[in-house]
């Protein structure tokens, strides 16, 4: 008998509709997984034992800082006196990304595998591939899935159901019910018969033992440091933003690469739309804020403003490329150094790969 404990986040997978007529979380959600499961046809039904935890009540929209230590420490309270072969988070697909990056590297290391399942529609709905996703975890679970952490969703465009490394999801689009990830794994003909060719693959490309943490998920350390998050677009005014209130700043860019570093032709001058006035602005202040760029290039022809964002350093202040790895994942790796180590440890926990979330460029 496999024992799986589920942790109920909130967000869609969790919801219902309400006297209002709009989605709520319900209590009832662990009640609903469960006689989904059962009712599923799996061949795992009666072999496994699902313990519920008690409903977070969270839609993923409204993730903040507070709510990851919350879900930090209702794993925490689950797993130090119990053993289970695995965890599955019922997490909402708005935040999905994010917190499936942060809990990548916080439990990189994991003895057991751990799994964010979400739902593209509550789950008495015909469209919801809820029911679907979750009963997709507990066979990769009850199948002896190596140790890691994932998440498994059947895309609604192609309805097949796709194994993520949580490390390497991507935010869903607007206007869309795919997730994606580079090297995601179709796992929808996954079987007792050919779940060695699966698995064998997974062990493959990231072997449990290459993984490490400078963190212990069973201390009680808490998230604290606000990261503010920037998107490019044309018209951004950096002038509008008090950079002082944050530990940190993640800059984004565009789809190659690049972030506006316009400066006047023939001068060295440039306005509140350049990256460089941003640059200017957290290096003055006391401490200075540290700036990164995420995601970056680090291979091929890059842009003459790449050059120029690089070679900027106001008062020796340069902003840091993060190569290889998602905003998502740069965001979540920013929000656990500056909560919990000193600068010294920052800048080598931020530059290594601790659970595969770097790919090939």
């Amino acid at each position: 008998m496999k024992k799986i404990l589920v942790i109920l986040v909130g967000g869609t997978i969790c919801t219902a509709l309400n006297e209002e007529g709009t989605l709520s979380v319900s209590n009832q959600a662990g009640t609903w997984l469960q006689s989904g499961f059962e009712a599923s046809g799996s061949p795992y039904v009666g072999q496994v034992e699902l313990e519920m935890t008690q409903n977070l009540c969270i839609l993923s929209e409204n993730m903040t800082l507070k709510n990851w230590n919350r879900m930090l420490r209702a794993y925490r309270e689950a797993v130090r006196d119990q053993e289970y072969d695995g965890v599955i988070f019922a997490h909402g697909t708005d935040t999905l990304a994010y917190s499936a990056a942060l809990f990548s590297i916080a439990l990189s290391g994991t003895r057991i595998p751990v799994f964010f399942v979400s739902a593209n529609e509550r789950l008495s709905s015909p469209r919801s591939n809820g029911n679907a996703n979750f009963r997709a975890a507990v066979e990769c679970i009850c199948q002896g899935i190596v140790p890691n952490i994932y998440a498994v969703y059947r895309n609604i465009t192609d309805e097949r159901t796709y194994l993520h490394l949580a490390s390497r999801l991507e935010q869903c689009d607007n206007y869309s019910e795919d997730f994606f990830s580079v090297g995601m794994t179709d796992i929808t003909d996954l079987n007792e018969d050919n779940r060695g060719e699966y698995f064998a693959r997974l062990n493959t490309l990231y072997p449990p033992d290459q993984m490490g943490s400078m963190l212990d998920p069973m201390e009680d350390w808490e998230l604290s440091a606000p990261v503010l998050a920037l998107r490019p677009y044309v018209g951004i005014d950096y002038g509008a933003y008090d950079f002082s209130r944050f530990a940190a700043v993640l800059h984004g860019t565009f789809h190659s690469g690049t972030a506006c570093a316009e400066m006047t032709r023939g001068s060295a001058e440039y306005g509140s739309g350049s990256i460089l006035y941003m640059l200017d602005r957290c290096a003055a202040l006391q401490p200075p804020v540290d700036c990164y760029l995420a995601p970056s290039k680090q291979s091929g022809e890059v842009y003459e403003t790449v050059g120029i964002i690089g070679a900027h350093c106001p008062d020796g202040h340069q902003i840091r490329f993060s190569f290889g790895q998602t905003f998502e994942m740069t965001y979540a790796k920013l929000v656990l150094a500056y909560s919990l180590l000193d600068p010294e440890e920052r800048i080598a926990f931020l530059e290594r790969e601790w659970n595969f979330e770097k790919f090939a460029q």
